[in-house]
């Protein structure tokens, strides 16, 4: 029997969510453990030291998940720095960085994967009938798929044709291999 239902486009699932921030700040929180881990690339680090004035290393933490492979450490990326239990970035439920905050942040709860949407659970969920400015957020949310695609390919690169050091800890990202930091 053939499905003679019109494929939904991202835009007609992400409108039908009915999302609408609430600006509660509970995604910049950690509710429980690693649920605020805000994976960033190198080009979101540079976005958000521009925007704050900070170092990269005052800004990112290597990746908690570490690879022990034959007297190396490394891992796959950096996350931003939590103070306590929320983002650096959070003060009285508002980003600092706003205009300049990660592809992730300008997606939430949203994700696309190769397998289609994803929604995480959020307060703002069906807050409204239909969620605003859905093709916008459709646009965002394919431009931080290829972003992390990209990212990926970078990094798959640099393992191909580089070596991991055996002397130190590394953190491998889109633009080498770089050392960890206190």
């Amino acid at each position: 029997m053939a499905n003679n239902q019109p494929k939904r486009t991202l835009t007609d699932q992400i409108r039908d969510t009915g999302f609408s921030c609430l600006s509660c700040g509970s995604c910049c929180r950690e509710t429980e453990p690693g649920s605020n881990l805000v994976m960033v690339g190198p080009e979101e680090i540079r976005r958000m030291m521009d925007a704050s004035g900070l170092a990269f290393e005052e800004i990112v933490t290597p990746y908690p998940s570490k690879i022990h492979d034959s007297g190396r450490e490394y891992t796959f990326g950096w996350v931003i720095r939590r103070k306590e239990d929320h983002c650096m970035f959070l003060r009285d439920n508002t980003c600092l960085i706003y205009a300049s905050r990660p592809w992730i942040c300008r997606t939430y709860p949203f994700m696309l994967t190769e397998e289609g949407l994803k929604v995480h659970p959020c307060l703002g969920i069906g807050s409204l009938k239909e969620t605003e400015r859905p093709l916008d957020l459709a646009f965002t949310l394919c431009m931080r798929l290829d972003y992390e695609q990209e990212e990926e390919d970078r990094i798959r690169e640099i393992l191909q044709s580089a070596i991991v050091p055996e002397d130190r800890p590394v953190v491998i990202d889109g633009e080498g291999i770089k050392e960890y930091y206190g």
